[in-house]
């Protein structure tokens, strides 16, 4: 598994110009670094380079002043003194001497400073050690990387510095002293493979980072979570939390661990509080079923300070930078806030979600009451305020007209059609003969409109309905994440009268909990995430009613309004009370027509862009040649199908790939029976063609019936002949004739 995310890396942002860019920056400050020491290591200008000024890695703003250290004569000395000192040659020993150099500066730098400056520490260190140390700064981004990669959580930094430089270079062979530049891309592998695992559930991350960009980078408001949700005891309880994170928690376990933090807590609400924890604060992961701190966790749980917070609640989270903008000029009261956060999100129509974002501002003592019970920036706050160098964003205004939504609606960013047919091709690998005006009309229909995307694939059966929406929606979505899915087919079931089945219900003997469906979780995901387009394949959509089922959706859908879920009390259910119809999800329906299932609505079919499958050719079906059957049997059974396909046709009678495949699979498993081909032919189409012919007296039904009987007697395939037969005097006694009597 290391080797193929190092591969991944090595073929991708290892070659980017950013990359590049900074192996050159990087190379060029070790060969000055190293020219200057030890001569340099007193003076001012290249001290303040080396700490505040340095291209291993960026360290973000508000970051700890290094003046008074570096101000300081004795830490100069013994700074410089240590750093001259030879490391011995056995590599045990070398480690040992740069631990100890690591924890006399955490110390010294921790008590000049105030704090400890952990990551310019770290990048110091790998700008004067560059054989021993990687260019991460972040420890806890460290410590993450190397338990990914078999080591302890609670092993030393140098140690992890060590163990990730070795682990690589027995995976990737060492390279060769003498190779300068190389050993500089060894120093940056670690971080670009960091970036690769800890982004992994980060669908929103920036898909480039500049490893030395300092500035903070917000997300758009459409992307940001919406709020924080209260939780009792506020910041103490998340720090109470992450020493068992630390172990790793089971989903169990750690609701036993939420359970005891809060007795009085709902059961419905604990998968909220996890969320909270996991998604809001970005405080652990979850790695198959355990769950376990993430590198941000990992640094809170060390240093106990809410600054390691400060650049996700920043520019990740809805409302964080307008309060801390708002409060800069002078202290407000809760009114005033609650209303400006009500601006930057309308869906916040009441004051429950301002009011918890502002409680744990206070909590994290980032504002304050002052005595007129106003808020007010602390210290920490301004701090905080200092690294907003953005104009905050809001969300926009619901549009009230379809001309509004025009302008207003987010446009997914879809792939272009070439791009579209290379993924499908890839996807279906052979399996489907796609016509390609097909797809690019199911494409154009489901896109033409800002906010209605919504298609109807009918037709025969086993025709490919289903497969053509669900490798169109893998094609247009990517690769799945389990539990993340972008791409979702939910088979409908008879006897959906109501919305439920799709989008949940109250659970009528728990009042207070919310049972969530599939459906809606995929359309949260889709509300949450509006540059990303989503795809949803009701299966057999006709199977019920659906203008019952899809009653709220397709007038949602119309105007991009609002679907109602729930009345509960807001922050008693994962799932909010209402959620905006998302205009980056489309809705794929394949439809059968039979006596099983239902017509379809007015109401369905103006909303819906309508495709039909019906022409099936049998020569095109892509498994002729390697379906492994012996050439005449191939071409006998080819003949047979195509004829018939061709003759029962015009009554709608014909059949699809699936039956054609089932066909030419029995072919091929009774030949492993000993069984004769013209019987296994002809077994074959009395189980898979001749039990779907039906219908009443008319000249083209009666033509279809002879026409076929014709075909079997051509190829001596007696059953079928003789069912046929029969068939046909059914008709003529009757009126009516089937397969089933």
């Amino acid at each position: 598994m290391l080797r193929a995310n190092l591969d991944a890396v090595l073929a991708g942002p290892a070659k980017s110009a950013t990359a590049t860019n900074w192996y050159s920056r990087l190379d060029t400050f070790l060969r000055q670094t190293q020219a200057a020491v030890p001569e340099k290591l007193r003076d001012r200008v290249f001290l303040s380079r080396l700490w505040d000024d340095n291209p291993v890695s960026a360290v973000g703003n508000g970051t700890i002043r290094m003046a008074p250290a570096l101000d300081n004569d004795e830490f100069v000395d013994w700074f410089a003194g240590r750093v001259s000192s030879p490391l011995p040659n056995d590599l045990a020993d070398a480690e040992a001497c740069l631990t100890v150099l690591y924890d006399e500066a955490s110390k010294r730098l921790g008590v000049l400073c105030g704090r400890t400056p952990r990551l310019k520490l770290n990048r110091v260190l790998c700008a004067l050690f560059p054989d021993f140390f990687t260019t991460i700064a972040d420890v806890g981004v460290l410590l993450f990387l190397h338990r990914e990669m078999g080591g302890s959580r609670k092993d030393h930094p140098v140690h992890a510095h060590v163990s990730l430089r070795r682990r690589i270079d027995e995976v990737l062979e060492p390279v060769d002293p003498s190779d300068r530049l190389e050993q500089v891309r060894r120093m940056c592998l670690p971080w670009l493979l960091s970036q690769r695992l800890t982004n992994e559930e980060l669908p929103e991350q920036p898909a480039s980072v500049d490893p030395t960009e300092s500035d903070l980078k917000p997300l758009p408001a459409a992307l940001r979570r919406k709020g924080l949700t209260a939780m009792k005891g506020g910041f103490q309880t998340l720090l109470s939390f992450l020493p068992a994170l630390d172990e790793g928690l089971t989903r169990e376990e750690f609701s036993d661990l939420i359970s005891q933090a809060n007795s009085e807590l709902a059961p419905q609400s604990i998968g909220t509080s996890i969320n909270v924890v996991m998604r809001e604060f970005d405080l652990c992961r979850r790695e198959g079923d355990i769950y376990r701190l993430s590198p941000r966790g990992i640094n809170l749980l060390d240093s106990q300070d809410p600054q390691e917070l400060a650049d996700h609640l920043l520019t990740r989270v809805l409302g964080v930078d307008h309060v801390l903008q708002a409060l800069s000029h002078e202290p407000k009261a809760k009114r005033a806030l609650v209303a400006l956060l009500q601006q930057v999100n309308p869906g916040w129509t009441s004051d429950f979600a301002p009011t918890s974002l502002l409680g744990w501002l206070v909590s994290i003592d980032v504002v304050r009451l002052d005595a007129e019970r106003k808020y007010q920036l602390s210290e920490r706050g301004r701090r905080w305020r200092e690294m907003v160098t953005w104009e905050p964003e809001r969300l926009p205004k619901p549009a009230s007209t379809i001309e509004e939504l025009e302008i207003t609606v987010d446009k997914v960013q879809l792939p272009t059609w070439p791009d579209l047919s290379v993924n499908l091709q890839a996807i279906v690998d052979g399996r489907l003969s796609l016509d390609e005006t097909l797809v690019k009309q199911l494409h154009a229909g489901l896109w033409f409109h800002p906010v209605r995307h919504f298609a109807v694939l009918t037709g025969i059966s086993g025709s490919g309905k289903t497969q053509l929406a669900l490798n169109y929606g893998l094609a247009l979505c990517g690769e799945q994440t389990a539990g993340q899915e972008t791409v979702k087919v939910v088979p409908i079931q008879p006897g959906w009268f109501d919305p439920s089945p799709l989008l949940g219900y109250v659970n009528p003997i728990q009042q207070s909990a919310y049972r969530s469906a599939p459906f809606l979780e995929l359309l949260l995901r889709a509300a949450e995430n509006p540059s990303q387009p989503y795809v949803v394949v009701l299966d057999e959509m006709n199977l019920s009613h659906p203008e019952q089922y899809l009653a709220p959706i397709l007038s949602a859908m119309e105007t991009q309004g609002v679907i109602d879920l729930h009345q509960l009390a807001e922050g008693t259910s994962e799932i909010p009370r209402c959620v905006r119809y998302p205009a980056n999800l489309a809705i794929i329906g394949t439809v059968n027509m039979d006596e099983t299932t239902h017509g379809l609505s007015d109401k369905v079919l103006d909303r819906a862009f309508t495709l039909e499958f019906w022409n099936i050719k049998v020569s095109d079906f892509p498994r002729w040649e390697n379906i492994g059957l012996p050439a005449p049997l191939r071409h006998k059974a080819q003949a047979v199908l195509e004829k018939l396909g061709q003759v029962l046709a015009p009554v709608r009678l014909h059949f699809g790939w699936r039956t054609i495949d089932d066909v030419l699979s029995y072919l091929l498993f009774a030949a492993r029976l000993g069984t004769t081909d013209a019987q296994a032919l002809d077994d074959a189409l009395y189980a898979k063609v001749l039990p779907k012919l039906r219908g009443e007296s008319s000249k083209r039904f009666e033509g279809a019936l002879h026409a076929a009987r014709e075909v079997m007697k051509e190829h001596a395939l007696l059953r079928c002949y003789e069912k046929l037969g029969d068939m046909q005097k059914d008709l003529a006694e009757s009126g009516s004739a089937r397969f089933w009597r």
